[in-house]
């Protein structure tokens, strides 16, 4: 395996900032995350529900 990319999809009003927010604290606090990303390519992005 040489990468993963992953889609959250959030059903919530809050503004695109705070949706960032949460994927950057999301990639940060995940332990999974880090052994992942230091061993291969690991991408993706949070996306208000439609």
């Amino acid at each position: 395996m040489s990468a993963i990319a992953y889609k959250s999809i959030v059903d919530t009003d809050e503004d695109d900032r705070q949706l960032e927010l949460l994927h950057t604290n999301v990639r940060k606090i995940e332990a999974v995350s880090k052994i992942l990303a230091a061993q291969m390519k690991l991408e993706g992005h949070v996306r208000r529900k439609a």
